[in-house]
């Protein structure tokens, strides 16, 4: 598991995000990431089955409808017990960086990542850790 310094460092260098579980309510932490990402620069992809847009921005229903290169980092906002289920699609994207907001942490799909040499973070907020260094 990266640092968060490690961690940041990548997104610094690397825009391009797809948020698993971005939610359009503006109360939930998803939302607020997803639009502070978005006010940073960031180009963010909502991947939500149940919407169209999320922030004026069109949602991909699934991870799996995102191809290589198309991302260079994921973050996701997901129950820690689905995490497994995204294992293969996000092994066949290997992004950059692979990051877990807090709470989402699952040891079995850490270990995918670390078999995969894919880089990640868990149990750590882009937003929160963004603020902290201006």
């Amino acid at each position: 598991m990266l640092t968060v310094e490690q961690a940041l460092k990548i997104i610094k260098t690397n825009r391009k995000v797809a948020i698993v579980g971005l939610s359009p309510k503006e109360d939930r932490p998803s939302f607020r990431v997803a639009k502070f990402l978005l006010d940073k620069g960031f180009h963010i992809i909502p991947i939500n089955p149940t919407y169209e847009k999320i922030l004026g921005i069109p949602c991909k229903k699934s991870l799996s409808d995102l191809s290589a290169g198309e991302i260079d980092w994921i973050d996701f906002f997901v129950n820690p017990s689905r995490l497994m289920d995204f294992s293969a699609t996000v092994l066949k994207l290997s992004p950059k960086l692979v990051w877990c907001q807090i709470g989402v942490v699952s040891e079995p799909f850490n270990q995918e990542l670390d078999k995969a040499g894919i880089p990640f973070i868990a149990n750590v907020c882009p937003k929160i850790e963004l603020e902290k260094v201006g």
